[in-house]
């Protein structure tokens, strides 16, 4: 079931638990997170990203986290968990729509960013994994590469 609220598309199952959306663009699955990030929602999100990615064969996976306002360490450690296991899948990862509050943040908790792509829209991170040699990428990241793949 599909609802606006608060300017935000929240997708519900029939028990009413929010889940967040996957969808297949460019031979990449893109999930658009727009739901206050708890443990059961990354829980479940990590299960249906990492079944779908095996049920599709995709090489590359978008996490939009432009829809969150709030993000502590524990959260992102649980997204860039769920990066890596879809890099060990074979699906390049790359995370788009961070704001600059959350980045601030989470560079002062001194959180560890090795091995997370990031690009600062969709359409960029489209063009990184669609670009030659993307297919790189997952091997890189799973190696523990840095932003630019390169250990940096």
């Amino acid at each position: 079931m599909l609802r606006h609220s608060e300017a935000r598309l929240l997708v519900t199952d029939k028990a009413g638990s929010e889940r967040i959306p996957l969808q297949l663009i460019q031979g990449c699955l893109v999930a658009s997170i727009q739901v206050d990030l708890t443990d059961q929602v990354l829980d479940r999100f990590r299960q249906e990203l990492l079944a779908r990615i095996g049920s599709t064969h995709v090489h590359g996976v978008v996490l939009d986290v432009s829809g969150v306002d709030v993000m502590d360490s524990v959260d992102f450690d649980m997204l860039k968990t769920t990066m890596t296991m879809a890099s060990v899948m074979g699906a390049s990862p790359v995370i788009v729509g961070l704001k600059p509050g959350i980045v601030s943040a989470l560079m002062e908790m001194d959180v560890d960013i090795r091995g997370v792509r990031a690009a600062l829209n969709l359409d960029d991170a489209l063009q990184i994994l669609n670009a030659p040699g993307a297919g790189q990428l997952a091997s890189d990241l799973e190696a523990g590469g840095g932003l630019d793949g390169t250990g940096r």
